[in-house]
């Protein structure tokens, strides 16, 4: 009776060790094989800006001739965006980011229409209140 619970207590055990060891490498593997880099700071500045300006293309309905303007300065940005990250000073970051965009949004007058504009501010807006949690996602 002894030499078989604790049989079964070694295999128990060795099962329990064998599926924590399978969970923290499935979980750790999808962690690092994140293609889109959608937790914070994983995306490179190149997938952040090809999927700002998709974004943009479909919710300002940019005209061929503007898409390649409007990618390159978010590439411009994105750029930008990822080395102000790396200040440590926090307040320095937060002007130089708003700063940043504030340049972004003025090259990006001479491209987009008035009426593309406003919508682009709205959404830049909207965004803003999302991330303090002061205003639900608008439905299209």
């Amino acid at each position: 009776m002894k030499t078989m619970k604790n049989s079964i207590t070694r295999n128990l055990r060795f099962a329990v060790g064998f599926l924590t060891v399978m969970l923290i490498s499935v979980t750790s593997g999808y962690a690092q094989d994140n293609p889109m880099g959608k937790g914070k700071g994983k995306a490179s500045p190149e997938d952040r800006a090809k999927r700002q300006t998709e974004m943009m293309k479909e919710n300002l309905k940019l005209t061929p001739a503007q898409e390649p303007k409007v990618a390159a300065i978010n590439l411009k940005y994105a750029k930008k965006n990822e080395e102000a990250r790396k200040i440590t000073d926090t307040t320095l970051q937060r002007t130089t980011l708003q700063g940043n965009n504030k340049l972004k949004e003025t090259e990006l007058k001479g491209i987009l229409t008035p009426e593309q504009l406003k919508t682009y501010q709205k959404q830049v807006a909207e965004m803003k209140a999302r991330r303090k949690g002061k205003a639900p996602k608008s439905q299209p």
